[in-house]
């Protein structure tokens, strides 16, 4: 796929696939036939200039994106905040781990008395545990930011990178590769909620240095994908997993094609994954253990999240926070932000890749490309398959896969990832092609490309996320009153119960620094408690929880009896609960009875409802 990977790159007249020229290559050529060096020195200024403004154009898109959230620091949230809370609580427990020597993968403060596993739910220590400077210093909030406007730019600088150095000699058709890489919905979509999932600069780095294997140098070139192997799983083992798939069905689809080469390819690529494999398991032996085996590991995915999927006509349909979709919605009430638009890459877009495939298809690896990221498509649709928002009723590909070993807790829109990353090369390797082109005017054929690629890019470029005003911590959280009622090995209930959608507990434990030990928690763990089975939100439901499930979801007040409070001081003997509290607000009031009637009489201070329970 790149340069020095025995012939993945482009076809030459003869009809032999011939990997790509880098710049570097290009440089060192000139300075051979030009004695003074001039056109060197030239050359290597104008690329760095180059280099710079791409990555300053992308830096300015990432801030773009996120400005409203910027805007009015620590006063905005997403529309739907659930996610972004549960990020920011690992964010801070990652700054935790850091300052009080904890288990980074056993999250001892939620769920109590259980704990959560860590490495079984997306805590990114990846990024938590570099940036928990930042985390201590001026909290998780600020450290989340970081990450995201840091994820686009960054995800769209190392394809960039990689492009630029290794498939492609121009700057500007790496340029366009690289905003598709890092601005597609599928990175976008996810700016208001998923760290992990927007970080997805390693992804070209992984496949670079695949095919670097085939090179030789097993043991150099097996360590270094090892270590991106590695660090790739604490920040996201999806992508991890999405990528090795996708990168396999690559170096499958060229070896069919080019059978007199395999040979060749097999020796060194077998014994640089040989390396690669030893290494990853040695440092991964552990985590992997714990996360698979020790408490409160799962086996099989949530039920309900393992049935998202893309429609049938989703990779022709604009990401809900594009330019083309913000325009459709005009002076409409803005929707939920979608977190989950993989492979929407909106219909001019479609229709300029369908153009550059077929007038590349003589390229292996655009052929190779453009089935991959077709295949991921099509399994992306998930099972049964949904044709404008209807089932349909008919079974998809993913059939196929998904009671398997790790399918069986991906959800399958997530697989529309893969088409995103296949689109890079071919667009940029495309435009690049064109520039190239002779018989038009050069004026005019930049002015052709321009004006495609603006119809294409354009309507798909994503607006900025859509707030709404972020609640103020409490005084009686934010200035440690609580710790008055709290002792070393009790722990705080916080009614509504932390939830997706009710979210106020995270943000108010999370603010504690995760110092607030708390009995519930937003989280995947094995259904009804019990390792090893399959995954469900949150912890398994005691008597009391569905008490407060009632007043929480419906607004009503359960009917209370003698029997119901009996197995309540039960189940705060279970949670090791001192203290309770409930936020304020009309929207709250059949929560509050209900503790009430519970516990008796609570106390109104410092911007919360608290019941000193220790006497129960």
């Amino acid at each position: 796929m790149l340069t020095g990977t025995a012939g993945l790159g482009e076809t030459d007249e003869t009809g032999d696939t011939t990997a790509p020229a880098t710049e570097g290559r290009i440089v060192r050529q000139r300075r051979s036939e030009e004695s003074d060096g001039i056109t060197e020195i030239t050359t290597n200024r104008t690329g760095r200039r180059a280099d710079l403004l791409a990555l300053g154009s992308y830096l300015l898109g990432a801030l773009f994106v996120v400005a409203p959230i910027l805007a009015h620091y620590g006063r905005r949230m997403p529309i739907s905040p659930g996610d972004r809370a549960q990020a920011e609580y690992f964010l801070a427990w990652s700054a935790r781990v850091v300052s009080h020597g904890e288990n980074p993968f056993h999250i001892t403060q939620y769920n109590a008395p259980l704990g959560v596993n860590g490495m079984a739910n997306t805590t990114v220590l990846g990024l938590g545990l570099p940036l928990s400077p930042i985390t201590l210093l001026f909290g998780a909030q600020v450290t989340f930011d970081i990450l995201i406007v840091l994820g686009i730019a960054g995800t769209a600088a190392a394809w960039y990178w990689v492009l630029s150095r290794h498939l492609v000699t121009s700057r500007t058709a790496a340029w366009v590769g690289g905003l598709v890489g890092g601005f597609a919905p599928t990175v976008t979509s996810h700016a208001s909620y998923h760290v992990n999932l927007v970080a997805q600069f390693l992804v070209p780095l992984l496949a670079w240095r695949t095919f670097k294997l085939l090179e030789g140098r097993p043991l150099r070139n097996g360590l270094i994908l090892a270590a991106l192997v590695v660090y790739q799983v604490f920040i996201n083992e999806e992508t991890l997993f999405l990528a090795a798939l996708a990168i396999g069905l690559v170096l499958l689809l060229w070896a069919v094609q080019r059978r007199d080469r395999v040979r060749a390819a097999i020796r060194p690529l077998a014994a640089g994954l040989g390396v690669t494999a030893g290494a990853s398991l040695i440092l991964l032996a552990y985590p992997l253990w714990f996360q698979f085996f020790g408490p409160g590991a799962y086996h099989g995915g949530e039920q309900y999240m393992t049935t998202f999927r893309m429609d049938v006509l989703g990779m022709t349909s604009y990401g809900s926070n594009s330019v083309a979709e913000r325009l459709r919605r005009f002076g409409e009430p803005p929707p939920p932000l979608g977190a989950e638009e993989h492979g929407f890459l909106g219909w001019a877009l479609v229709l300029l890749l369908v153009a550059l495939v077929v007038w590349q298809w003589h390229d292996v690896l655009i052929r190779s490309l453009a089935v991959t990221g077709v295949a991921f498509q099509m399994l992306a649709w998930g099972s049964p398959l949904q044709w404008q928002g209807r089932d349909t009723g008919i079974p998809g590909p993913f059939a196929l896969l998904q009671h398997l070993p790790l399918f069986d807790t991906l959800l399958p829109t997530r697989l529309g990832e893969v088409t995103n990353w296949a689109v890079v090369p071919i667009l940029a390797l495309g435009v690049q092609r064109l520039l190239a082109l002779d018989g038009l005017p050069v004026r005019t054929r930049q002015l052709f490309i321009a004006t495609a690629l603006v119809a294409a890019l354009l309507p798909a470029a994503p607006m900025p996320i859509k707030v709404v005003t972020r609640p103020a911590i409490p005084a009686f959280v934010s200035a440690g009153t609580w710790k008055q009622y709290v002792g070393p090995d009790q722990t705080v209930l916080i009614v509504p119960l932390p939830q997706w959608d009710f979210p106020t507990a995270i943000w108010w434990t999370g603010a504690t620094g995760t110092d607030m030990k708390v009995s519930h928690g937003y989280f995947l763990g094995p259904a009804d408690g019990i390792d090893g089975h399959h995954a469900t939100p949150g912890p398994a439901q005691r008597p009391t929880d569905k008490l407060f499930a009632e007043a929480m979801y419906k607004g009503t007040v359960p009917p209370i009896t003698d029997a119901d409070r009996t197995r309540a001081r039960d189940d705060l003997r279970y949670w090791r609960t001192s203290l309770v509290l409930a936020p304020q607000g009309a929207q709250w009031e059949a929560v509050r009875t209900t503790l009430t009637g519970l516990f008796g009489p609570g106390t109104n201070t410092g911007g919360v409802w608290m019941w000193d329970v220790r006497h129960l």
